[in-house]
């Protein structure tokens, strides 16, 4: 076996830079809200503060606990699948001044039992959008709330209707 060695190349040009270490300034809150028939199963709100149309919205929804303890999130859209070919899901839309979450079904959304429409709660994630690249892994919101050094014990819960 033998082997070749010649002068070292040029450098290549720099990367773009990451974020290990940078603080992500967004917002995050929660709300607790409804869903009913005189809603048209939706629940809506404004933020109260001012985000950029290049920002991004991510909802989780809060779906129980673990061992008793630990938060279960899940993130939106969520379809949800029920006995006898029911399907719905919470989905959400947002403008740069007001969002909405809202149930979609193939049956009469009124049938849906109160665990799925009464004193649900999301977590709602703002993210400017300079900061979003395609590494970024949203489903993890430990580390989302670490980036954007945020504790648990400081998020505001909102209610609404």
């Amino acid at each position: 076996m033998s082997s070749c060695e010649g002068p070292v190349g040029p450098p290549g040009p720099p990367g773009p830079d990451g974020l290990d270490g940078q603080v992500i300034v967004g917002e995050v809150f929660e709300i607790v809200g409804n869903f009913t028939e005189e809603g048209n199963y939706g629940i809506a709100g404004e933020y109260g503060f001012e985000i950029f149309e290049t920002d991004k919205l991510l909802v989780y929804h809060l779906d129980g606990l673990l061992d008793g303890d630990v938060d279960l999130w899940r993130p939106l859209p969520r379809t949800v699948f029920l006995e006898g070919g029911n399907i719905f899901n919470y989905s959400f839309d947002f403008t740069f001044f007001d969002y909405s979450i809202f149930l979609e079904g193939n049956f009469a959304l009124g049938l849906l039992g109160s665990e799925w429409t009464e004193d649900q709660v999301f977590r709602i994630f703002i993210i400017p959008g300079d900061f979003i690249n395609a590494r970024m892994d949203f489903s993890d919101q430990s580390k989302l709330l670490e980036m954007m050094e945020v504790k648990e014990s400081e998020i505001q819960r909102i209610r609404l209707n």
